[in-house]
């Protein structure tokens, strides 16, 4: 989330703050000698604290220097203090202490003496600290981060986060009495997303175009205004809105269109460039009835790719034929494709090669290869002409995946939707899983998701999210005028989000779920990795360990009574 400060150059400014008044001549001894025999004198006591914290004696210098300025207080001195506080918040955030931290962070700000470096810095780490436990807290501190800073990519995207994903359903009183106590942006933009998740939008809308008339600088409001506009349908009022957050702020609302006409100029435009790729295609893969499809880079291809062909092949319970598609691969990374494809059959393989120039992106390359996908997606289905199940690379099938396209199979499109819990309309359709079918429907539906991509895939436009925001803008705004595709929507619990893996890489997983999902837990790389093979479910493992438990009583027992 937010960024950390540097301890080692906040550490110098408290020790020159500190020490400000010393002299070549000054010692420590001599300054303890001084108030052993003069203790009400403050300058003394000031330059002992800044002596302890030029040799990094941080505790005790802060405790001599509140006593400076109790005899003496100074502007300078209550710096000082707030720099010394700001050194000893980030030791403790680093030592894990997330209590200490925050309590020190807080005295920096409560202090009215910080200086700006100081005071960012306090901002910052409340922010992040905040986060895991008061999202409204924490959106307060990016906010004031981000003002003072207005230009700050990061600060401004750290604020939107926290603004969209605070409040929930059960939070409606709280922040409620927030807002009766303190009208301040954060807990009105936390009160409108809680009302808009407990249903109450009119409460919901009205709450954030208070919060514009109160606080119109935070234009994160306006996408969060947005949204709202989209579910109801109000699409250009919704599309103005976010065409006005992103001329403000930028960042994932510039990607985000869900205006008719708009949809409609990307139809009548030429068509849209897809991909150059080579193809390495087994004699098999017109025999299969199905086509698995994944998309990466060399780095998510060593992570994740092997143990996700491998679960498919073993768990999913499918015949299919399996294209893997890489951007840009390395010399390893075509060597391991080779690899799984002698390892699994070559004949069922399709291998696909994509060379493309990514260093005109920058740090936006990542969102290439996120939408390369959707690029090559419609070639595919017209040469293939057959179903296919197009899949993250970072998840890995945890049983038979044929009831679950079952539910599909009578659709054009399956896929995965989760709107009111986030909010976003970027979250309004996954592109995790995705089964298709060849119909006429299907690919005008996946043309116009590319010719969406393909507009803002540029250099400086091409923010992450990109791919989702695409469906989501052909699904609501894309065929007011012919024909919709019909979509069958999979529920968000198909994932699961635990998985135990033991030493030898047995593993258990949840007793529900089609897959494991790396995006699901928010992180689990190291335990997708480990997976070698699938021992069972949680809820067989548990049953196991209590059985384990019973006998182990019962051994005790018996010999208790022997």
């Amino acid at each position: 989330m937010a960024r950390r400060s540097g301890t080692g150059s906040v550490t110098g400014q408290a020790a020159r703050a500190t020490v400000r008044t010393a002299t070549g001549a000054a010692d420590e001894p001599a300054m303890r000698r001084r108030l052993a025999v003069e203790p009400a004198d403050g300058a003394a006591a000031a330059l002992l604290a800044g002596l302890l914290a030029g040799r990094g004696g941080l505790v005790e210098a802060r405790r001599w220097l509140d006593r400076a300025i109790a005899l003496q207080p100074s502007r300078e001195r209550l710096t000082a203090r707030a720099t010394l506080d700001a050194v000893l918040a980030q030791q403790a955030e680093a030592t894990g202490d997330r209590g200490a931290a925050q309590d020190r962070w807080g005295a920096v700000l409560a202090s009215g003496a910080a200086d700006a470096t100081a005071a960012l810095a306090a901002h910052d780490a409340l922010a992040r600290l905040h986060a895991a436990d008061d999202l409204a807290q924490a959106a307060e501190h990016a906010l004031a981060a981000w003002r003072a800073t207005p230009a700050d990519t990061t600060r401004a995207g750290n604020a939107w986060q926290l603004l969209t994903h605070m409040g929930e359903a059960a939070e409606v009183e709280r922040f409620e009495r927030r807002v009766a106590e303190r009208e301040d942006a954060a807990g009105l933009v936390g009160l409108g997303n809680a009302l808009r998740r407990a249903g109450h939008a009119l409460r919901a809308e009205r709450v954030y175009r208070r919060a514009l008339e109160r606080f119109p600088e935070v234009s994160m409001t306006l996408s969060r205004l947005a949204c709202l506009c989209a579910e109801q349908m109000r699409l250009e009022e919704a599309d103005a809105l976010f065409r006005e957050a992103a001329r403000r702020h930028g960042g994932r609302d510039v990607v985000t269109r869900v205006s008719p006409a708009f949809l409609a100029e990307l139809k009548a435009a030429p068509p849209s460039a897809g991909v150059t790729v080579s193809l390495a295609e087994g004699r098999g893969v017109a025999d299969r009835p199905l086509m698995l499809y994944a998309s990466c880079d060399s780095r998510y291809f060593r992570l994740f790719v092997p143990t996700m062909l491998r679960s498919l092949v073993e768990e999913s319970g499918l015949d299919a034929a399996i294209c893997l598609h890489v951007v840009n691969p390395d010399g390893p990374c075509r060597e391991a494709m080779l690899d799984l494809a002698r390892r699994y059959g070559p004949e069922r393989f399709v291998l696909a090669e994509e060379t493309v120039d990514l260093a005109p992106f920058g740090a936006q390359a990542k969102t290439y290869y996120a939408c390369g996908r959707f690029l090559l997606l419609p070639e595919l289905l017209r040469r293939y002409g057959k179903p296919m199940l197009m899949l993250d690379v970072d998840l890995m099938a945890i049983r038979d995946l044929k009831p679950l396209l079952a539910t599909s199979a009578s659709a054009d499109l399956g896929l995965m939707t989760n709107a009111l819990k986030r909010l976003d309309l970027w979250s309004l359709l996954y592109a995790d899983v995705v089964h298709l079918h060849p119909t006429g429907r299907t690919l005008r539906f996946l043309e116009l998701t590319r010719r969406y991509i393909r507009h803002f895939l540029k250099p400086g436009t091409a923010h992450w999210f990109l791919d989702q925001a695409a469906l989501a803008g052909a699904f609501l705004a894309g065929f007011t005028d012919e024909p919709a595709p019909r979509f069958a929507w999979y529920p968000t619990d198909i994932h699961s989000s635990t998985i135990m893996v033991d030493g030898e890489g047995r593993y258990w997983t949840d007793d529900h779920a089609y897959f494991y999902s790396v995006r699901a837990t928010g992180g689990g790389q190291t335990a997708m990795a480990r997976a070698v093979r699938r021992a069972g479910t949680l809820g067989e493992l548990r049953a196991f360990q209590a059985g384990q438990g019973v006998q182990a009583a019962a051994r005790t027992t018996t010999a208790a009574q022997a």
